[in-house]
C-alpha cells in the first residue's frame, strides 16, 4: 500500500492502532483461390497480414486492468466488511500487497469502518516492462510490468461505524503511485496480479 492510498485505508492501523506472453498468435490466415470452370481467374491482390503484437504488447493492457480491478477493489471489498470474505483481493494481488489488504480488510472489520466511494484512475502509463522468467532461481525471477498511476482519491473515504470520517482533511486529491503488476504463471494472461505499491515521489499528479 502506499502512504497516500493507507491514508485512506492504513489509517485504521496507523491512526487508530488498528488500514491486471500470450501474444496474439494467430497464424495468417492463407489466401482463399477461387475458380471458374475453364476460365482461369486473375491473381488476387495480397491479402493484408494482421501484425502478431509483440510478448509486451500482448501482456501489458492486461496488467494494467488488473491495476484498474486492484483499485476498484479498494472500494468492493471495503464497503462492507462484515460481509467480505478474506479472499475478496485475491484475484487482483499477491504476495506483499495481498497481505497488505488482507490486513486492511480485518482491520476494518475489528474496527467497524468501511469505505465510501472508489479511487477513481486519473492517469496510467506504463514504466518499465521485464518478462523474463526463471522460477528456480533463488529469489525467483517473475515477470513484472511497472506502471505509474495518478489515483484520484477525493471522493474516497473511510468512515467510522457512525459514519465519520476518519480520513485526515489535508489528504491530497490525487495519489502518485508506482504499481508493480507479476505474472507466476506467465505466459497465462489470467495471472497478472499487483504485487508491490509504493509512492511515487517524481510522479507530478496534481490535485
Amino acid at each position: 500500500m502506499t502512504r497516500l492510498v493507507r491514508q485512506a485505508l492504513s489509517v485504521l492501523v496507523a491512526a487508530l492502532v488498528v488500514v491486471l506472453a500470450a501474444g496474439c498468435t494467430g497464424e495468417p490466415r492463407p489466401p482463399t483461390t477461387s475458380t471458374t470452370s475453364g476460365t482461369p481467374t486473375p491473381s488476387a491482390a495480397s491479402p493484408s497480414l494482421t501484425p502478431v503484437p509483440s510478448p509486451e504488447d500482448a501482456a501489458t493492457p492486461r496488467a494494467e486492468e488488473v491495476v484498474r480491478s486492484y483499485l476498484r477493489a479498494q472500494t468492493d471489498c471495503l464497503t462492507d466488511p462484515p460481509a467480505t470474505e478474506i479472499t475478496c483481493f485475491e484475484a487482483v494481488a499477491i504476495g506483499t500487497e495481498l497481505v497488505n489488504l488482507k490486513n486492511a480488510l480485518t482491520s476494518a472489520q475489528a474496527m467497524e469502518t468501511r469505505v465510501v466511494g472508489e479511487i477513481v484512475v486519473a492517469a496510467v502509463e506504463l514504466q518499465g516492462i521485464d518478462l523474463t522468467s526463471d522460477p528456480a532461481a533463488s529469489p525467483p525471477v517473475v515477470p513484472t510490468i511497472v506502471f505509474d498511476v495518478c489515483a484520484d482519491v477525493s471522493g474516497y473515504n473511510v468512515v467510522d461505524k457512525d459514519g465519520r470520517s476518519i480520513v485526515p482533511p489535508d489528504r491530497a486529491a490525487t495519489s502518485p503511485l508506482e504499481v508493480s503488476v507479476y505474472n507466476y504463471e506467465y505466459p497465462d494472461q489470467t495471472q497478472w496480479r499487483v504485487g508491490y505499491v509504493v509512492a511515487a515521489e517524481d510522479l507530478a499528479c496534481g490535485g
